[in-house]
């Protein structure tokens, strides 16, 4: 009888600790798995990029993008030189004021479109796809 009691006991014992044994093993593995899917993810980052980078679409789009925005520059730089003229030659001070108005924001305009080519231009996975006929970088001072 003193061996069922001691095997009851241990039986009952072994029952008790059974679960937390149980939660402890699935902590650990799904850690572990989350560890491997991590590293398998990081892994695989550089890939995932040069295929978005060399998608079709991004590379004509990126290639286009850089002729439109030179494009624009040029054509808000003309707009600036036009309106400095008819500046200089107005003599009305109302008139004045708004020609005054009117270029300070196509110059910030100009500015824009300036500082945004040549950000574009610094990122290598933009800048890659610039046309070696356009600028490496416009001058936004042009636009003063």
């Amino acid at each position: 009888m003193n061996d069922y009691r001691r095997d009851f006991r241990e039986a009952q014992r072994e029952y008790y600790w059974s679960l937390p044994r149980i939660m402890l093993g699935l902590t650990v593995a799904s850690v572990l798995l989350g560890g491997v899917g991590y590293a398998i993810n990081l892994a695989s980052q550089p890939a995932r990029i040069a295929s978005k980078t060399l998608d079709a679409d991004n590379v004509i789009w990126n290639y286009e993008h850089f002729y439109n925005v030179n494009a624009n520059y040029a054509s808000r730089l003309s707009q600036v030189k036009q309106f400095k003229g008819l500046f200089e030659r107005e003599t009305d001070s109302a008139e004045r004021g708004r020609l005054r108005m009117e270029m300070a924001a196509m110059q910030q305009s100009c500015r824009d479109l300036a500082n945004r080519y040549n950000a574009d231009a610094a990122k290598l996975n933009r800048g890659l796809f610039r046309s070696k006929s356009l600028p490496e970088t416009i001058e936004a001072g042009a636009c003063e």
